[in-house]
């Protein structure tokens, strides 16, 4: 039991690790497209993943999930984990194009979309990456050694990822996705309520993803599973 801990712990959280890395890099540099400097000028505009990565968020409270998963067998535990916040200033997004500056909205939803986005194009990857361990003979199933499996489990996250994300709650990135969506009264008033029961909401959604998520993830995995398979 000790050496399958072991195993979860380090193969888990270092692929959660390098997702958050692109996720909060995407961010930085989606804003850096926009205009914004700020996250490059405090050393995030890069792919290093101790520029992302927060002890408590990143290592210590996965860590403790996949601890308490592997000994329970996975039962009633949710996963939960997160980088440090990409930094951005909303008013230096004002790039313009044929002259016109970009709404200023605009340029913060596309920032906040930057990130989710990221997690679909690693899980896109991914599955690219299984197609051609499989046609190598590397076995997706079967072999916990298997290289298969470890970017099967890179991309089963980096979708799991990916839908946590657009949850309209914040701070996720959903919640600004959906503030700029609305029309600006609704927007503000959603802004009001979720703003001051932000956290419970967001407890909330991670002991509940598992299941509200579950035919999501479902269709995600079965989409893998389904691609590798037609193309090995």
């Amino acid at each position: 039991m000790g050496a399958e801990i072991l195993v979860n712990v380090v193969t888990t959280v270092g692929l959660l690790i390098l997702a958050i890395a692109v996720h909060e890099w995407a961010h930085v540099a989606t804003a850096r497209f926009f205009g914004d400097p700020t996250g490059e000028a405090l050393g995030r505009f890069t792919l290093n993943p101790l520029a992302h990565v927060d002890p408590i968020w990143t290592v210590a409270l996965p860590v403790y999930f996949v601890v308490a998963q592997t000994l329970s067998g996975g039962l009633g535990i949710p996963f939960f984990g997160a980088g440090k916040p990409a930094p951005y200033t909303p008013m230096k997004l004002d790039r313009k194009f044929n002259g016109k500056r970009v709404r200023m909205g605009t340029a913060e939803m596309l920032v906040a979309l930057a990130g989710p986005v990221s997690n679909l194009v690693l899980a896109v990857l991914a599955t690219g990456v299984i197609v051609v361990l499989v046609r190598a003979g590397e076995p997706l199933f079967g072999d916990p050694r298997s290289f298969a499996l470890l970017a099967f489990k890179f991309a089963v996250l980096n979708t799991g990822l990916f839908f946590f994300n657009l949850i309209p709650i914040p701070p996720l990135d959903g919640s600004k996705i959906l503030f700029h969506l609305l029309p600006r009264h609704l927007a503000l008033r959603y802004e009001a309520i979720t703003g001051q029961l932000s956290w419970m909401l967001l407890i909330v959604a991670v002991l509940g993803a598992r299941y509200f998520l579950a035919p999501l993830q479902r269709i995600a995995i079965d989409a893998i599973v389904g691609v590798v398979t037609a193309l090995s």
